[in-house]
């Protein structure tokens, strides 16, 4: 008999949590931190999570733990509620016990409630086979990162540990500067809250399948959200929001970079969605970001816009890890649904996955 059991996470479990995370990860690990960890889970204004850790009670420690955390979506014009699966984790004494899959199914079935539609998360290549064994979850495919230089001195710098070959890239500097933005921006902060609504109300059926970007999102995911500093930008047309650019720094294979977790504009306002682009870069480029990055469909017209302010496709071999978007439908489709298990129908940006 395995020396643990799996039980329904409460919130005075989340500091055992953040510990076993912190066992792997480390103190500077965001989801090491209770208060992080607290704030993820239960100060969510979309709902509860539901979440299972496998329990050694006789050591007082996590074994295990996987979170479903509630997102409300557009799904083919109309409200709809599902979870994102972003924390996941066996403890290492207790690998091949059949620790996660069991935390990960017992999540799955409290989630298969007949209030949600569907599951999605980019797990590690550790999880991944366990979440599409036997078809639990689908590989729906791989969301490009594409990849901007900002400051190739900086990236010389951090990545070769070299001051002497950081100072021959000196001179390409300003090949990469993101350029002037001309245009009215306005930086989202707790006055201007309404802006958030403004555009979502204009934007929130550009595709099919999204995940709701209004102001009560926006500030729990952005604005609020402890031990990180995003910029969260919007462009104006005639004092209307017709673009939105969030972003922060981080660090990423020893790269300072600037990752754009959040980029959406209104059709027909190319030219605005690029200038706030940006506008953006440049305000974390002076922050210290040497290289941009942002994960978007090649299908979609922002990823177009990003081509055309510089970004180019990471290739496979220099991404960090796959980014594979996994979805478990919770129940049957409805007949003038869209299809959410075809990833052309979803629009999937950084900040959907959680990690930047």
């Amino acid at each position: 008999m395995p020396d643990w059991v799996v039980e329904d996470l409460t919130r005075e479990r989340v500091p055992a949590a953040a510990e076993m995370y912190c066992s792997h990860y480390g103190p500077e690990d965001d989801i090491a931190d209770p208060e992080y960890l607290d704030y993820e889970y239960y100060q969510n204004p979309a709902g509860p999570t539901l979440g299972e850790l496998a329990w050694n009670a006789a050591k007082q420690e996590a074994a295990g733990g996987y979170a479903l955390v509630t997102v409300n979506f557009r799904v083919g014009g109309k409200d709809d509620v599902g979870f994102h699966g972003p924390n996941s984790m066996t403890r290492a004494d207790y690998r091949k016990q059949g620790v996660y899959a069991s935390v990960l199914h017992r999540a799955v079935e409290r989630g298969e409630d007949g209030k949600h539609c569907l599951i999605y998360g980019m797990p590690n290549q550790n999880s991944y086979p366990q979440q599409t064994k036997n078809g639990l979850f689908k590989d729906l495919g791989a969301i490009p990162l594409y990849l901007r230089p900002l400051r190739p001195s900086g990236m010389v710098r951090e990545y070769l540990h070299s001051g002497f070959l950081s100072t021959l890239a000196r001179p390409f500097d300003g090949l990469f500067k993101p350029g002037e933005a001309t245009g009215q921006f306005v930086k989202l902060t707790d006055e201007n809250l309404e802006l958030a609504d403004k555009f979502w109300a204009a934007v929130k059926d550009k595709y099919p399948v999204m995940v709701v970007r209004d102001s009560v999102r926006t500030a729990y995911r952005f604005l609020h959200i402890p031990r990180r500093k995003y910029e969260c930008w919007y462009a104006l047309e005639k004092g209307e929001p017709v673009a939105m650019a969030i972003g922060r720094n981080m660090e990423v294979a020893g790269i300072q970079c600037a990752m754009i977790g959040d980029f959406l504009y209104l059709d027909g306002h190319e030219a605005q969605a690029r200038a706030l682009l940006r506008k953006v870069m440049a305000v974390l480029q002076e922050q210290g970001g040497d290289m941009a990055g942002c994960l978007m469909l090649p299908n979609t017209g922002e990823s177009k816009v990003l081509r055309r302010a510089g970004f180019f496709r990471c290739p496979k071999f220099m991404e960090p890890q796959p980014f594979r978007l996994c979805v478990r439908r919770l129940r049957e489709q409805a007949p003038d649904e869209p299809d959410l298990m075809e990833l052309r129908n979803w629009f999937f940006t950084m900040g959907d996955y959680d990690v930047v």
